[in-house]
C-alpha cells in the first residue's frame, strides 16, 4: 500500500484512507495536504489490504474513474469490502468524471472541491443496489426474483448483525417481499429465528403490501 506508512508518521489519527489508482496520485494529493490516500499500486484492493486498512480507520473511500473499467474494479473492492464490515466501519464509492483523475482534479479545483466530492461519495448499499438493479427489471415479478438470487452469494459474505440486517431489510423492500420469506431464499438465519416471541415481533414490524403484477 504505497503512502500507508507516510500517512501513519504524518497523522495522529486516520478518520478516513482512500484508496485511489496511482502512487503519482497519492503523491499529487498530499501535495495539497490531503494526507490520507494509498494506492494498490497496479493491483486489486484484496481483502488483506482491506482488512488492515480497517483496523486504522472506520472509513475507506474507493476512488475510481468513472468508465467500465472503473466501475468493475470498485465491484471487485466491494466483493472483498463486504466480509470486512463491522460495527462502526464504512465502504465508500468515488467515481470521477472522464478524463479525470485524482491528480487533475486536485489540481484544477483544489483541496476543498475534491474533498467535497468525496463527501458526495456513494455507500456501499448505495454502490451495491444500484448496480444489480440495473440488470434486471425489478418493476415485474420475475426480475425481483433474479434480483434475489444475484443478491445471495453476497449478502452471505457479511458477518451476521445490523449491516447485515440493514442490507437484507433494503433487499425485501426492492423485491416487494417480506423478510420472513425472503430469509430461507438467501439460506441467512435470522438472529432468534426459533423463537416466537422475536419472530412475532418482527412480523408486527413488515408492512402490509399489494404485490404489483408484472
Amino acid at each position: 500500500l504505497f503512502g500507508l506508512d507516510e500517512e501513519l508518521q504524518a497523522l495522529r489519527e486516520i478518520p478516513r484512507v482512500m484508496v485511489v489508482e496511482g502512487y503519482m496520485d497519492v503523491v499529487a494529493l498530499a501535495q495539497f495536504d490531503v494526507r490520507y490516500a494509498v494506492a494498490t499500486l497496479g493491483t486489486a484492493t484484496s481483502a488483506d489490504h482491506l482488512q488492515l486498512l480497517f483496523r486504522l480507520t472506520p472509513e475507506i473511500v474507493f476512488c475510481f474513474d468513472g468508465d467500465r473499467a472503473g466501475k468493475d474494479a470498485a465491484w471487485r473492492a466491494m466483493n472483498n469490502a463486504l466480509p470486512a464490515i463491522k460495527p462502526g466501519k464504512q465502504a465508500k464509492f468515488m467515481f470521477l468524471p472522464d478524463g479525470e483523475d485524482p491528480d487533475t482534479m486536485i489540481r484544477q479545483k483544489g483541496k476543498q472541491f475534491f474533498e467535497s466530492e468525496i463527501d458526495k461519495a456513494m455507500t456501499l448499499s448505495e454502490f451495491f443496489f444500484e448496480n444489480l438493479t440495473q440488470q434486471t427489471n425489478i418493476e415485474t415479478l420475475d426480475g425481483r426474483y433474479k434480483l434475489i438470487d444475484l443478491c445471495k452469494p453476497y449478502l452471505e459474505k457479511i458477518q451476521e448483525g445490523a449491516f447485515q440486517t440493514l442490507m437484507i431489510a433494503r433487499l425485501s423492500e426492492l423485491a416487494e417481499i417480506d423478510q420472513i420469506s425472503l430469509l430461507p431464499l438467501l439460506g441467512i438465519k435470522l438472529q432468534g429465528q426459533n423463537n416466537p416471541n422475536v419472530m412475532n415481533q418482527v412480523r408486527k414490524t413488515i408492512p402490509s403490501r399489494r404485490i404489483n403484477a408484472p
